[in-house]
C-alpha cells in the first residue's frame, strides 16, 4: 500500500498550468492523509512562487534545488536527482508531470520505484521532435492522460503499461456568475503568452470578427515572452484600443478575470486539457478552441465548440456563432456550469487519483491493459 507520493517535477515555473495542477493535486492528496512531497528545481523560492507558497502553507514537503542553468544538457534535472537522492529513495511512488532528462531518469531506474506520468499534452504533439526511448517509456508503471486520442498515441509509441483516461483535478464550481453587463462582446484568453498558444492567429481571427460587424474587445490574461510581439501585431492591425493585455492574474484574481468575459478562445497549436480551460468552464463561460489536444472531446454545446487552426475567417465565424447562441439564450452561464459539473465531478476525479496512486500494481512494463475512467 502506497503511503507516500513524491511529485518529481523537474523545473517548477513561477506561473504555469502544469505547476497549478501539481500544486492542486498535491494539496488534495495531502488533505486525504496521503503523505505528499514535491521535488523540483526553481530559481524562485517559496515566497516568490505562488504554487510553491500554497504548498508550503499547507504543510506539503518541498525539496528544491536552485540550479537552473544548462537545461538542454539536462544539468538541472541531473543535479536535482543527485542532491535529493535520499528523498527519491524514501518515496513509495514517483509522479512525473513531465519526463526528466533521459540521463536523470535512467539514474532512478535501479531504485525500481513505482513511476507514473501524468501527461500535460497530447503525446504526439508533446514529443513531436524526439520520442522517449522504449526503456524510459516502459519504466512507467502507468500513464494518466486526458483524452482517448492520447492513449492511442502512447500505444503507437510502443507503451505497454496501464493507461488511465482521467482529467486533471477540476476546480469546484462556485456560484453562477452572470454575463458581464456591457453591450460589447468581451472575448477572453487565459494562459501563457508563448508560441504554442498561437496568439497572433487569435488576434487575426479577432480582426475578422470585427469585420463581420461584431462590436467586441479581446482581453488577454497572462504574460510571457511573446508579449511585445503580440502588442506589435495588434497595433499593426489597428486594434490597440480593442485588444487589451491584462497581465498575469494571481490565484485570487482569476475568477474575476473570467467573469469579466462572455466567452473565451484558444487558438493553440498543441494542447492537453489545460487547467485554464477547466477554470473557465467552471465559471460558466463557453470556450472556442482548435482541434488539438483534448479540445475536440470536451468542447461541444453548451461547453463550446472547435474551429479550424489555419483559417482566421472560419475561426471568427465560429466565434460569432457562439456569441449569437449566448444572445439567443441557448447557452447560459448556468447551462455551461451544469454541463461542466456533470463532465468533471471533482470529488470523483480525486477519488480515482487516490485509487491509482494507492494501488500496489505489478512492476513497470508487466501489464498491457488499458483502463479508462468514464466520468
Amino acid at each position: 500500500m502506497t503511503k507516500s507520493v513524491t511529485f518529481a517535477h523537474g523545473g517548477f515555473a513561477r506561473v504555469g498550468g502544469i505547476e497549478t495542477f501539481t500544486a492542486d493535486l498535491a494539496l488534495a492528496l495531502s488533505e486525504r492523509r496521503l503523505q505528499t512531497e514535491l521535488i523540483c528545481w526553481s530559481g524562485t523560492g517559496d515566497r516568490e512562487n505562488p504554487a510553491l507558497a500554497r504548498l508550503a502553507r499547507s504543510g506539503v514537503r518541498i525539496s528544491r534545488t536552485n540550479w537552473r542553468w544548462g537545461c538542454r544538457l539536462g544539468w538541472p534535472d541531473k543535479l536535482m536527482v543527485r542532491h535529493q537522492w535520499k528523498r527519491f529513495v524514501a518515496s513509495d511512488l514517483l509522479v512525473f508531470g513531465k519526463l526528466l532528462h533521459p540521463d536523470a531518469h535512467r539514474r532512478l531506474l535501479p531504485l525500481r520505484k513505482r513511476m507514473i506520468l501524468i501527461t500535460p499534452y497530447r503525446p504526439s504533439e508533446m514529443w513531436r521532435e524526439q520520442r522517449p526511448s522504449d526503456d524510459l517509456l516502459n519504466s512507467l508503471e502507468s500513464v494518466i492522460v486526458q483524452a482517448q486520442a492520447f492513449e492511442a498515441d502512447l500505444r503507437e509509441f510502443g507503451y505497454r503499461g496501464r493507461v488511465f483516461i482521467l482529467p486533471l483535478p477540476p476546480p469546484e464550481p462556485g456560484r453562477v456568475p452572470p454575463w458581464p453587463v456591457t453591450s460589447t462582446l468581451q472575448v477572453g484568453f487565459l494562459g501563457r503568452l508563448v508560441p504554442d498558444k498561437n496568439l497572433d492567429y487569435l488576434i487575426a481571427s479577432f480582426a475578422c470578427l470585427r469585420e463581420l460587424g461584431v462590436t467586441a474587445e479581446l482581453n488577454i490574461f497572462g504574460h510571457g515572452p511573446e508579449l511585445d510581439a503580440l502588442q506589435s501585431v495588434a497595433n499593426r492591425r489597428g486594434l490597440a484600443g480593442q485588444v487589451h493585455f491584462r497581465g498575469n492574474q494571481n490565484h485570487a484574481e482569476i475568477n474575476r478575470a473570467i467573469d469579466s468575459c462572455h466567452l473565451f478562445a484558444f487558438t493553440s497549436r498543441t494542447e492537453g486539457l489545460p487547467i485554464g480551460l477547466l477554470e473557465i468552464l467552471s465559471r460558466g463561460r463557453p470556450v472556442l478552441g482548435t482541434p488539438v489536444g483534448a479540445f475536440p472531446e470536451v468542447l461541444f454545446k453548451p461547453l463550446g465548440s472547435v474551429a479550424p487552426l489555419d483559417n482566421p475567417k472560419a475561426f471568427a465565424t465560429a466565434m460569432k456563432a457562439l456569441a449569437e447562441a449566448l444572445l439567443r439564450g441557448e447557452i447560459t452561464p448556468q447551462l455551461v456550469q451544469e454541463a461542466y459539473g456533470r463532465r468533471f465531478p471533482r470529488a470523483q476525479v480525486i477519488d480515482e487519483y487516490m485509487r491509482i496512486f494507492s494501488d500496489s500494481a505489478s512492476p513497470a512494463g508487466a501489464c498491457e491493459e488499458q483502463v479508462a475512467c468514464a466520468l
